[in-house]
């Protein structure tokens, strides 16, 4: 069969004309397919937390406090987290909220309290911990920070195991720890998540055991064992209550006093004779000062003990 010049002319043009459209439309799909891919990765820890309501991971982090001669020191820490509650189904809004709990391992807290941290006397502590999805940049970030104090640890999850963390504390000014102007800190590392198994054999505990309710139970523990009253905090209220009653008791017993003087007549007493005899006292005032004068010092002797025993209690404290 013959085929003119100018037909044959035709069908090349067009094969130059669609073999880069094609190439571009190919291309276009693996983008595609390779997106869904990452999507599909970047929610696999977001999953399994939703699945399980619960997750393990160890964090560890290098860690400079400042002050002048402290040294670096690295600490390892297991978070349990649990009490998970998750955002919307909206692709946009992917996030939780939730509770955990961290223990330290190994020598970490007695390092950590050698270079300047805050002295505390439990190595479990009961944490919050949040993330959200970023959309513009593919990642979920989050943070976690422990209930009783204020340092924060960042995250950022792609899905994948290990995750970089950076954490942070600033001056605690005013806060009663013995380190306080030393407790600042920075410090970067790692958050992995591990298995149940493996957070078994960290904690020393049965697998069977780690559950979302022991988590909770775990957190509650760890919750109180850092809320106690300061005992000194809590006798000086008691004082000020006492102070406040016995104020109102006293302005109370001289309304009394006054309503009485004014209901009774005065007996034996009159103007002053023609002798200038100052008049007569009436019995009932006699007692009713007496009365105010046994009440009045019955409330300043109650005040001085209470005042002596708060005062007892502050020396023994700091012995």
């Amino acid at each position: 069969m013959f085929v003119s010049p100018r037909v044959f002319k035709s069908f090349a043009v067009v094969l130059v004309l669609c073999v880069p459209l094609l190439s571009v439309v190919f291309a276009q799909e693996d983008k595609k397919s390779d997106d869904n891919n990452t999507d599909s990765s970047l929610m696999t820890n977001y999953n399994a937390l939703r699945e399980e309501g619960q997750g393990f991971y160890l964090t560890e982090v290098s860690v400079l406090y400042e002050k002048p001669d402290s040294a670096l020191v690295s600490f390892v820490a297991l978070e349990w987290w649990c009490n998970l509650e998750f955002s919307s189904e909206d692709a946009n809004n992917y996030g939780y909220v939730g509770r955990a709990v961290q223990y330290f391992l190994g020598s970490s807290y007695d390092d950590f309290v050698a270079q300047g941290a805050q002295v505390s006397s439990v190595q479990k502590h009961a944490t919050s911990v949040s993330a959200v999805l970023v959309p513009a940049l593919g990642i979920f970030e989050g943070q976690y920070h422990p209930t009783h104090d204020d340092p924060v640890y960042r995250y950022w999850d792609d899905g994948s195991l290990t995750l970089p963390t950076l954490g942070w504390e600033g001056h605690d000014e005013g806060d009663t720890s013995p380190n306080t102007d030393t407790s600042a800190f920075s410090g970067s590392g790692t958050l992995t998540k591990i298995t149940t198994e493996e957070a078994a054999k960290y904690l020393g505990m049965e697998v069977a055991d780690l559950t979302p309710a022991t988590c909770s139970t775990e957190y509650a523990a760890a919750w109180n064992a850092t809320h106690v009253p300061d005992p000194i905090d809590t006798s000086v209220t008691e004082l000020e209550d006492t102070v406040a009653q016995l104020q109102a008791d006293n302005k109370e017993l001289l309304s009394r006093i006054v309503a009485i003087e004014g209901s009774l007549p005065a007996k034996g007493s009159g103007s002053s004779g023609d002798d200038g005899a100052a008049p007569a006292t009436s019995a009932s005032s006699i007692f009713m000062m007496a009365a105010f004068e046994h009440a009045t010092t019955d409330i300043v002797m109650k005040s001085i003990v209470t005042v002596a025993i708060i005062l007892g209690l502050v020396a023994v404290d700091f012995m």
